[in-house]
């Protein structure tokens, strides 16, 4: 009994602030979109130094090929993830990693 008037009043509860749920997620869903994206597309180009090391400088002590092969693995189930469901900004940013592992991957090889 005690339990049935429990989630009574969290089904009251939740019907109360519905709307209230509804007009944040409606306000802060695109900042937190765009924030995301900001990130997503920041996060590669920090290893544009690494990527200097490894081409220019020619410095490969203590990086691993198999790690960077596991990230375009993963970059490369996470596109094809954003390609099915049609998500632009996995997509796109998964793409962006593709490029950065494939080319660690290749000046680690070279």
């Amino acid at each position: 009994m005690l339990a049935l008037r429990s989630n009574i009043q969290v089904q009251r509860a939740e019907a109360a602030l519905a709307p209230r749920v509804a007009h944040v997620e409606h306000v802060i869903k695109p900042h937190v979109r765009r924030t995301v994206l900001t990130l997503g597309i920041a996060y590669p180009l920090a290893m544009l130094p690494q990527l200097y090391n490894v081409w220019v400088l020619q410095r490969t002590a203590g990086l691993s090929e198999l790690t960077y092969s596991a990230g375009l693995v993963m970059a490369l189930a996470w596109t094809v993830y954003g390609l099915v469901n049609r998500d632009k900004a996995i997509f796109g940013l998964n793409v962006l990693w593709i490029g950065v592992h494939t080319t660690m991957i290749i000046g680690l090889l070279r």
